[in-house]
C-alpha cells in the first residue's frame, strides 16, 4: 500500500489540475472571428463568399495572367536600369546578389499565391489584411496596407518610365557616335510621353490589354533572345572575361563596407523582380482563380533565371574586365 501522504499529494495535482484547466478555458481570445469560405470551384461564388459581386469580365487565360507580371518586370530593360548598381561589389555582386535575392523573392512570391488561391479578389493585400486583421486593427492596417501598395506600384511605374527614357537617349547617343548631350529636359520629356501613352493604352477595354500582355511576352522574349546573340557577337572582337572574373572577382566600387556593397548589389533583382501582385490585382479578369498562383511563382521563377543567365552574358562581355568604366558610362547606362 502507499503511503497517506502519497495520496494527499495525488490529490492535490488532480486539484491543481483541474483549476488551471479551468482558468485556461476561461480566458477569451482577443482575436477576431475568422468568417469562414467553404472551396467551391466556381469563381463566380467564391467571389460572393468574399463578399464581391462578379463586375469585371473574365477576358485573361492563364499565359495573359503570367504575361501581366513578365511584362512589368521588363527583364531586360530593367536590368539595364540598374546594372550600375549591382555591380558596385563587382561581378560577384551582380551575379551572386542576383541568385540569392531571387530565392528570398520567391519566398515571398509563394507566400502571396497561398494567399491568393484562396482569396482571390483584385484588392488583394488590403483584402487579406482585413479578412485576417483583430477588429479593433482591421480598418486602419488595411487602409494604410492599400495606400501604401497604390504608392508603390505609381512610384514604380514612374521609375520604370524614367528608366525606359534614360535607354532611348542613352541609344541616340550611341547611333550619334557621342555627338549628343543628354539633359534633364529632354530625359523628362520622353518620360512624359511614355507615361502619357501608358495612360491611354490602360483606358482600353480588358479584352484589348489581354492581347497586349501576350505580345507583350513575345516582344520581351525576343529581346532576350537578340541580346543573348548580338552582344556576344560584338564582344568577341575584344575577347570575354573567365569564370575567375564572373564569379570569383569581388571589389567595393563604394565607400561602404564589402559586405554592405554585396547587399546593395542585391538591388538590380530587387527591382526587377517585382510587381508580382500585378496578378492578384488582375484576378477578377482572369478565367481560372488557378492563374493567379501560376503567374506569380512562374514570373518570380522565369525571370530568376533568365535574368542571372543575363547577368552573367553581360559580366563576360566586359571590355578588359573594367567594371568602373561601365558604372560611369558617358551614355549614362550601364548596359550602353
Amino acid at each position: 500500500m502507499l503511503p497517506a501522504n502519497t495520496h494527499n499529494s495525488a490529490g492535490v495535482l488532480s486539484t491543481m489540475r483541474s483549476r488551471t484547466g479551468e482558468h485556461i478555458h476561461a480566458i477569451t481570445s482577443s482575436r477576431s472571428e475568422i468568417r469562414s469560405i467553404e472551396h467551391v470551384d466556381d469563381e463566380v461564388e467564391l467571389l460572393a463568399q468574399i463578399g464581391y459581386k462578379q463586375e469585371l469580365n473574365r477576358n485573361y487565360s492563364t499565359i495573359q495572367v503570367f504575361g501581366i507580371a513578365f511584362s512589368i518586370m521588363g527583364l531586360l530593360p530593367s536590368i539595364a536600369s540598374t546594372m550600375a548598381t549591382g555591380y558596385e561589389a563587382g561581378p560577384v555582386g551582380l551575379v551572386w546578389g542576383w541568385i540569392v535575392s531571387s530565392l528570398f523573392i520567391l519566398c515571398v512570391g509563394t507566400s502571396m499565391s497561398v494567399l491568393a488561391s484562396s482569396l482571390p479578389t483584385s484588392g488583394g493585400l488590403y483584402y487579406w489584411t482585413n479578412y485576417y486583421c483583430p477588429d479593433s486593427f482591421r480598418v486602419p492596417l488595411s487602409f494604410m496596407v492599400g495606400c501604401s501598395n497604390t504608392l508603390a506600384l505609381c512610384g514604380g511605374f514612374c521609375s520604370i518610365n524614367s528608366g525606359f527614357a534614360t535607354e532611348v537617349l542613352s541609344a541616340v547617343f550611341i547611333s550619334k557616335d557621342g555627338d549628343f548631350s543628354i539633359t534633364n529636359a529632354k530625359n523628362y520629356g520622353v518620360f512624359a510621353g511614355c507615361t502619357v501613352s501608358h495612360v491611354v493604352l490602360c483606358s482600353i477595354a480588358s479584352r484589348h490589354t489581354a492581347f497586349l500582355q501576350a505580345f507583350s511576352i513575345y516582344a520581351n522574349v525576343f529581346l532576350i533572345i537578340l541580346f543573348f546573340i548580338a552582344v556576344p557577337i560584338g564582344a568577341s572582337k575584344h575577347g570575354f572575361n573567365d569564370g575567375s572574373f564572373i564569379f570569383g572577382q569581388l571589389e567595393n566600387n563604394l565607400t561602404w563596407t564589402t559586405g554592405w556593397s554585396f547587399m546593395l548589389s542585391w538591388m538590380p533583382a530587387i527591382w526587377t523582380i517585382g510587381a508580382f501582385d500585378s496578378c492578384v490585382h488582375m484576378s477578377e479578369e482572369a478565367k481560372s482563380k488557378k492563374s493567379i498562383p501560376i503567374g506569380i511563382i512562374g514570373s518570380i521563377s522565369v525571370c530568376g533565371i533568365l535574368g542571372w543567365f543575363i547577368c552573367i552574358c553581360a559580366t563576360a562581355c566586359i571590355k578588359n574586365g573594367d567594371v568602373a568604366a561601365v558604372m560611369e558610362s558617358s551614355t549614362g547606362s550601364a548596359m550602353a
